[in-house]
């Protein structure tokens, strides 16, 4: 299961299981799907207890000795989430875009689930794990560039803030009923925006938790159409039957316009495509599938973004990461 969670609760009773089948199974259902290695570990065991609210999927997972990859074929397929992990006990890897994380217990690093991956556990560890929709995070293009295996101290800030935070829930996911979960995931966003912010010296935008549920829902809507040119505040606003003035207060509430969060939504993407190795369609041809209809305002935009030409940024990214 790679696609989007549903508005409810998800069973979070423990699910213990004694061979790799039976985990990757567990990992497909309950997370999203991952390629397993155990085979250092004819031994391997594991247990997680799984929740999600408003989308957002929380898991704790107990394990012994172990590797997991996000292909670059898995990478391709389901909705893009990011992840938050938490290393609880023992230690872990996490490789991603060129950056590894090595991770003692109460240390935190993010993933992209759109792109390939590979984090070891090299001996038993207790690991909470969050999956996070990637339209929920509302940050400039050229930092979500950077979120990409990024490692967060949690020894001062923000990152000491959301260790202890994501450490009690850890704690306490299984008591988190209907109600409650959905007031803690609206907590866990503000804080892990506020990290992002910290970590790359942006103000975190303010964000009321009034209508975020709305708002979701019109991003996931969003999301689901962000190749269509002819996307714009009426349609999106008739689409959900409220005023186009309405689609803006919401939007402005969350701390950006819906014509600069569709924009920075689409050029994320092509960001993507243009960095998967492989990926052989023309420029114009990417731009067009994001919705961009003029080449040349792409290009402008784009540079505007990350600083550099669709091109270079493209031969950079193949010199860093060739095709396998």
């Amino acid at each position: 299961m790679g696609g989007r969670a549903g508005e409810g609760t998800v069973e979070s009773s423990v699910i213990e299981v004694e061979d790799v089948n039976a985990w990757h199974r567990v990992v497909s259902e309950r997370l999203m799907p991952l390629a397993i290695d155990s085979s250092a570990n004819p031994d391997f065991k594991a247990s997680v207890t799984a929740q999600a609210f408003a989308g957002v999927r929380l898991a704790r997972v107990r394990a012994g000795k172990h590797a997991a990859e996000r292909t670059h074929r898995l990478a391709a397929g389901g909705d893009p989430h990011y992840w938050l992990a938490l290393q609880i006990a023992g230690s872990s890897t996490i490789s991603q875009a060129g950056r590894t994380a090595e991770l003692a217990p109460g240390e935190l690093a993010v993933y992209d689930s759109s792109m390939p991956y590979r984090r070891e556990f090299p001996g038993d560890s207790d690991t909470l794990v969050v999956l996070i929709p990637q339209q929920l995070i509302s940050l400039p293009p050229q930092a979500l560039a950077l979120i990409a295996g990024l490692r967060i101290g949690a020894d001062e800030g923000m990152g000491a803030i959301l260790s202890a935070y994501l450490s009690s829930l850890a704690a306490h996911l299984h008591e988190l009923k209907d109600g409650q979960g959905a007031s803690t995931v609206h907590a866990l966003l503000e804080l892990v925006t506020a990290v992002f912010s910290e970590q790359f010296g942006l103000v975190a935008p303010h964000r009321s938790a009034r209508r975020l549920d709305e708002v979701m829902r019109i991003r996931a809507w969003i999301m689901d159409r962000l190749g269509d040119p002819t996307l714009d505040p009426a349609g999106i606003a008739a689409a959900h039957f409220i005023s186009t003035r309405q689609l803006h207060v919401l939007f402005h509430e969350q701390g950006s316009s819906v014509g600069t969060w569709v924009r920075e939504r689409r050029l994320d993407a092509a960001r993507r495509d243009l960095q998967t190795p492989g990926e052989d369609s023309g420029i114009a041809a990417i731009a067009e599938r994001w919705g961009f209809g003029d080449p040349a305002h792409f290009a402008r935009a784009f540079k505007r973004a990350y600083g550099v030409s669709p091109r270079a940024f493209r031969d950079a990214s193949r010199k860093e990461h060739p095709a396998s």
